[in-house]
């Protein structure tokens, strides 16, 4: 239990966070050591990520996304970097690429 409660990460959080570690233990782990030796771009982080709707959960409801906010988004970025830094890029640079897009760009591109 946190030393401080109210900063407590919820039940659902929890969840997101296991459910993430799992899949990324068996579907990115594996390659993590492969893709940088090989310097390539992780391509099954990727399809196991978009599978699961992990790769960009920050995007809102309205427009395809999981409406996640800030923390489960870093929740994701967090658990797929435990087992690939190089993989983890891919939610991570998800959400820079299009929180400027989200915030001011018109209705027809978002």
């Amino acid at each position: 239990m946190s030393d401080f409660p109210a900063y407590a990460p919820s039940e659902e959080q929890e969840l997101l966070r296991a459910t993430v570690r799992e899949l990324a233990d068996a579907k990115i782990a594996p390659f993590a050591a492969e893709v940088d030796e090989d310097a390539r771009f992780p391509q099954e982080a990727l399809e196991a990520l978009v599978a699961n709707d992990l790769h960009a959960v920050h995007v809102p409801e309205v427009y395809g996304g999981a409406g996640a906010d800030a923390l489960a988004t870093v929740i994701v970025i967090e658990e797929v970097a435990r087992a690939c830094a190089s993989s983890s890029l891919i939610p991570a640079v998800n959400k820079l690429g299009t929180v400027p897009v989200l915030l001011s760009g018109s209705e027809e591109l978002k």
